[in-house]
């Protein structure tokens, strides 16, 4: 899973944090649902915070909350556009506690409510 980006971290740092760091990833891909806590997240992968914080950003060009965010309102899209199911339900299926704050993060993300894109 390497990206054009890999080369300079897979200098920086050793095989075993890369991994965890594309493991971390993955997790993110998998279970967007989950409230992230990123010190949680760094434990289950095998490293600290702060090397998965730096180390996400430095591999992917990303930080890690803004790439969850993305996948979040990439999967909001879909199942606004593509579904009939209730706001309320998407929300909690992209990993948001409230309908308002899926509502102000969707309406930030893509410039309008979910509503008016149905």
């Amino acid at each position: 899973m390497k990206t054009n980006h890999d080369t300079p971290a897979l200098a920086k740092y050793p095989p075993s944090v890369v991994k965890s760091i594309h493991d971390a990833k993955q997790l993110m891909n998998t279970d967007i649902q989950q409230h992230l806590v990123l010190n949680k997240l760094a434990r289950k992968v095998g490293t600290n915070e702060c090397t998965l914080k730096k180390g996400f950003k430095e591999i992917f060009q990303i930080t890690v909350y803004q790439y969850l965010l993305n996948r979040r309102m990439e999967y909001a899209w879909r199942l606004i556009t593509e579904s009939s199911l209730k706001e309320s339900i998407i929300a909690k299926e992209c990993g948001f506690d409230t309908l308002s704050g899926f509502v102000t993060a969707f309406h930030k993300y893509f410039g309008k409510k979910p509503r008016a894109c149905r």
